[in-house]
């Protein structure tokens, strides 16, 4: 890495406090140079990192990190932090397995200060992380919490600002508002923002009296108390109130997150204030990039790209997020009761054609996964036909109301389970591993796992129109494997490769391919049985399991939970005499990597696979 004249030398944030704004200046620019150059090979998250770059130099210009305590919300944006706090020469590593996380990770840094991954929560942990502080008679010390507009469509947010506000110290939340989330914000909170964006005549109009009070000798305070207390009416013609500051918190802002001397100076006033403070940074998602300037979704979270062209993914290939939202369009079409709900998720999860085509029956109800169950339960208790659409590992926020909301209720409604199984270079936050293990105990559930494109149409078509209870189908990120499979009856809840064999192999989703050629592989005679629905499983079904001699189950699922496990206390019950073998994930969270690599190390890949196969039949009974 050497294109470098301030970056190869800061190895901690004090390193960057006594440049002048020129350096400053430049160094930003470096900054974002490293961002594009190692994005475009690794992937990652590059515009809401292009967005943030003069407000994280300016963080750790203000505040003396570690010991004041910084937290990104979601952290999908703490690039520049990671390369502000000591990891220029480990940034090429970024995304890569035993390299660098893609998220805030304290096993890296001490400036890490939680392991991050998912939105709203950094409010709630900074008024526990403060409040900690202050036990201990710590009470100089600062904790800032960096949140997106978009994590304000959350309602975990507002339970920590109302907790945050009746606070004493020096709690400070940085609103970083760049008037786009991951999808387009919705919802009144967005509109409450470009209201106060609107009215930034009485911010500098209150700061101009300020300034003259406290120059003013010997009658300066008697100024500043009057100006106080005509402050309220001054609001009340400017902008009718501020929702910060009825919860408790001074607000300053909006402020242009460019500005490196704006931020510096408002990030110093509200260090001082010594109370719950609210900054209001107005950014530009992609900042420096044109293309993720233009197209901030689309540079939200990709893989490699051209930095020229700013090209990326594969065109003109569908994948499991695009199949899906071509069918549902397809059904939606003949069937006036189906409705789509997304959780600022409509782009990532194949929702944009059907936005576009039915835009009375699309609902992006932004960063609020409980409420898009609760919403769902409710259209579906009046008779429309909801599709709720997540990511595997988002959904787990919604566990009580899957179960009080929907399942207790007798709704029937459709979870499209997006980025299912590993998913990769994301982490440990984002693998979508704990889904199974969700949904299998709530009553009225029932779970699909399509192998193949046309699986998943086949499952959508026979369940989204008419099912029942809650259906559940989950699929994995990116595209079906290009070989074929001997299968011909998706429709069906399995089916089954049969050639009376003492061992059973069985399996669904995309380990059907990886089974099928370990088995090959293994050079041994074996049936294999392909799970479309993987729970409720078939009486019919377990009891025809239940007569083989040996058989293995291979889930890209925790073993703890998973259906595999499932199956064998069924077995174990039908006083099955045979040798059953379980492979899954062991109870461990999955770091960052490639999922070739992963499946690879988590003994899923068909070379593993056909070596259990040959140890279970050198196994006796």
């Amino acid at each position: 890495m050497s294109d470098s004249k301030f970056l190869k030398n800061i190895h901690q944030p004090s390193d960057i406090r006594g440049l002048d704004y020129t350096d400053i200046a430049a160094l930003n620019q470096e900054i974002r140079t490293c961002l594009i150059r190692n994005i475009s090979n690794n992937g990652g998250h590059l515009a809401s990192n292009l967005g943030v770059v003069e407000l994280t130099t300016a963080l750790h210009r203000v505040f003396d990190s570690p010991r004041d305590q910084i937290i990104f919300d979601v952290g999908h944006q703490c690039y520049v932090h990671k390369l502000l706090t000591g990891r220029y020469e480990k940034f090429q590593s970024l995304r890569m397995e035993d390299g660098l996380s893609g998220f805030p990770n304290p096993l890296e840094s001490a400036h890490d200060i939680l392991k991050t991954g998912h939105s709203s929560t950094a409010i709630s942990s900074a008024t526990g992380l403060l409040r900690a502080f202050q036990l201990r008679g710590e009470l100089d010390r600062c904790v800032v919490a960096v949140v997106g507009d978009g994590a304000m469509t959350g309602g975990l947010s507002y339970e920590g600002l109302n907790n945050g506000g009746k606070m004493h110290g020096r709690l400070i939340v940085v609103l970083n508002d760049n008037d786009m989330s991951i999808s387009a914000n919705v919802g009144s909170f967005a509109a409450y923002l470009s209201k106060i964006r609107s009215r930034q005549g009485y911010f500098r109009f209150k700061d101009v009296l300020t300034r003259a009070a406290n120059a003013t000798p010997l009658i300066g305070k008697w100024i500043y108390r009057f100006f106080h207390n005509v402050k309220q009416a001054l609001k009340r013609i400017f902008y009718q109130g501020n929702i910060f500051e009825d919860m408790g918190f001074a607000y300053l802002g909006p402020i242009d997150g460019h500005n490196q001397k704006a931020l510096e100076r408002v990030l110093i006033r509200a260090k001082n204030l010594k109370k719950p403070c609210l900054v209001h940074v107005k950014t530009i998602k992609g900042k420096g990039y044109s293309y993720a300037e233009n197209q901030p979704v689309d540079f939200h979270g990709l893989s490699s790209f051209d930095i020229l062209t700013g090209e990326h993914g594969q065109k003109n290939r569908s994948n499991f997020s695009d199949v899906f939202g071509q069918t549902l369009c397809s059904l939606a079409e003949k069937d006036e009761k189906i409705c789509a709900i997304t959780a600022a998720m409509c782009t990532g999860c194949g929702l944009t054609d059907f936005s576009e085509r039915y835009p009375e029956r699309f609902f992006d109800v932004g960063i609020a996964e409980q409420h898009a169950l609760t919403f769902a339960g409710g259209m579906a208790r009046n008779g429309m036909k909801p599709v709720f659409v997540v990511y595997s590992s988002f959904l787990q926020r919604g566990f009580d109301q899957v179960i009080h909301d929907l399942a207790l209720q007798g709704v029937a409604m459709t979870i499209c389970i997006d980025r299912a199984g590993i998913v990769g270079e994301d982490g440990e936050t984002h693998q979508g591993l704990f889904d199974i293990p969700m949904l299998l105990p709530v009553p009225g559930v029932s779970i699909y796992t399509p192998a193949t494109y046309e699986d998943l149409r086949a499952i959508m078509r026979r369940r989204v129109p008419n099912g029942t209870g809650i259906t559940a189908i989950r699929y994995p990120r990116g595209y079906e494997p290009e070989a074929a499979l001997p299968f011909c009856c998706p429709e069906e809840n399995f089916e089954w490769l049969s050639s009376s064999a003492e061992l059973c192999v069985i399996s669904y989703g995309r380990q059907v391919f990886a089974c099928l050629e370990g088995i090959n592989t293994s050079k041994i005679q074996a049936d294999f049985l392909k799970l479309n629905r993987i729970f409720p499983l078939d009486e019919a079904v377990i009891e025809r399991i239940s007569h083989y001699q040996k058989v293995l189950f291979v889930e890209e699922c925790y073993q703890r939970g998973g259906i595999g496990t499932y199956l064998g206390n069924e077995l174990i019950n039908r006083d099955f005499r045979g040798i059953y073998r379980n492979i899954g994930i062991t109870n461990q969270f999955l770091k960052s990597g490639k999922p070739a690599d992963l499946l690879q190390e988590c003994r899923l890949d068909s070379s593993s696979i056909a070596a259990s196969i040959q140890n279970l039949m050198a196994e006796n009974p």
